[in-house]
Parts: C-alpha cells; sequence; structure tokens
C-alpha cells in the first residue's frame, strides 16, 4: 500500500468535533490525528478534513456551532 494512502482517504471527510477531539486529538482507522485549522475550532462546529499526514489533519468549520444551539443535552453559552 502507498505511504499517505490511508491518510489521503480522509480528506472530504466530515464530522461533529466533540470535546475529546479538540483536547486529545481524533481516531480514524485506529490511528491517532491531532487536528490543526486556520480559525478557532469549537465543540459542536461540524468540519471538513482538507489536509491529511502523519503529522495530523487540518480541518475546515463547514457549519459552526450556533450560540445557544443545544448540544449534549445543555445549551452552549
Amino acid at each position: 500500500m502507498q505511504e499517505g494512502y490511508l491518510e489521503q482517504r480522509l480528506i472530504g471527510q466530515q464530522f461533529t468535533l466533540e470535546r475529546a477531539d479538540l483536547t486529545d486529538g481524533v481516531t480514524f482507522f485506529g490511528i491517532f490525528y491531532h487536528i490543526h485549522a486556520a480559525t478557532p475550532l469549537h465543540v459542536g462546529d461540524l468540519v471538513e478534513i482538507v489536509q491529511a499526514n502523519a503529522h495530523g489533519l487540518t480541518v475546515i468549520a463547514v457549519t459552526p456551532r450556533q450560540q445557544g444551539e443545544f448540544h449534549h443535552g445543555h445549551i452552549n453559552r
């Protein structure tokens, strides 16, 4: 298998950020990745992976969390 193939498969994938993703990183296919972004990210943001390599995943916010939106049973303020 070509080196970096697994990381390249992640490009275009979308997921909603959870608190652990921001503090600990994310795991895809059993591999741990740090998250990088050019803008601040928040719990509840829908993000898309735009770059992936062994050093981490670069994401952009597709749908930022809205103020006052319910998340995990609590109101975000």
